[in-house]
């Protein structure tokens, strides 16, 4: 049809109840609660992070007070996982959890950086190792003093694997910590730093990089530059972008074709509009 739809979202987190019952299924991706006008979205595209495709098994959960009912999709891309849905509610995506053996799965290395207040003249700079299909906005509303650094930030790691950081500068001082850490697919809703790194105020650029248990790079040391930003972590040349949750469609739906990714949702959800 040719029309108009506003489709609003927000990510919520997984509450253990939900998984209650459902074995060796844990969560494979953000929870969704999408609200529009009844009956507009027939089918959802969800996000995923797996790599090995063929071996792990990914189903959807629909919530619905309290209740979760399982829906098998209609089709795993190498990037999402598309479902038919008849109500909306709460959507995310699980997946079997064997203990006998983990996967890689696409991740994300994500920066903050922040100077410290005080006499201590240290700055301090965490490091996010999250899955890739984790939003970098919700993990910055919760590291709002903070200033996200942007940078490219894929890699591949195995739950349950642990990594630790490199720093390739020999010039000045710095402390980490910890020094290694276990991965773990973790989709909120505290976002807590997997690493932090403390140096003096000085420092304008760092080259961190990341290793796997022997050593091996994961994710290949990058350039950081810390200087131009202000005490409160805010850079002196531009504000942080917003993103708004409040999504408009104009143009020709249709139940059959693909439409283009909605802007706010970006890369998180992509939806089939039927008329």
């Amino acid at each position: 049809m040719d029309g108009k739809g506003e489709v609003l979202y927000r990510i919520v987190s997984w509450d253990s109840g939900y998984l209650d019952g459902l074995g060796q299924l844990q969560p494979a991706g953000p929870l969704y609660s999408i609200s529009c006008h009844e009956g507009s979205i027939r089918h959802l595209h969800l996000p995923h992070c797996e790599i090995c495709t063929d071996e792990v098994k990914l189903s959807a959960a629909h919530v619905t007070g309290g209740n979760v009912e399982l829906i098998q999709p209609l089709k795993v891309t190498n990037t999402h996982v598309i479902i038919d849905i008849q109500g909306l509610s709460l959507y995310g995506l699980l997946k079997y959890f064997p203990f006998f053996r983990e996967y890689p799965v696409t991740a994300q290395v994500i920066l903050f950086y922040k100077k410290v207040c005080g006499n201590s003249r240290k700055s301090k700079l965490h490091m996010h190792l999250l899955p890739g299909n984790v939003p970098v906005e919700e993990v910055h509303k919760r590291h709002r003093s903070m200033t996200y650094i942007e940078t490219s930030s894929n890699c591949e790691l195995t739950s349950g694997k642990k990594y630790r950081p490199c720093c390739k500068d020999t010039d000045h001082e710095y402390v980490l910590q910890p020094t290694i850490e276990k991965f773990e697919c973790d989709y909120g809703p505290n976002y807590h730093p997997t690493f932090e790194m403390f140096c003096k105020t000085e420092v304008d650029e760092v080259t961190v990089g990341l290793l796997d248990e022997n050593d091996q790079e994961v994710w290949e040391p990058r350039l950081v530059l810390l200087a131009g930003y202000t005490l409160d972590g805010v850079p002196t040349h531009r504000k942080a972008h917003t993103h708004s949750h409040s999504l408009t469609h104009y143009g020709q739906f249709s139940r059959d074709a693909n439409q283009p990714t909605m802007h706010a949702l970006a890369d998180h959800v992509d939806q089939y509009l039927s008329g």
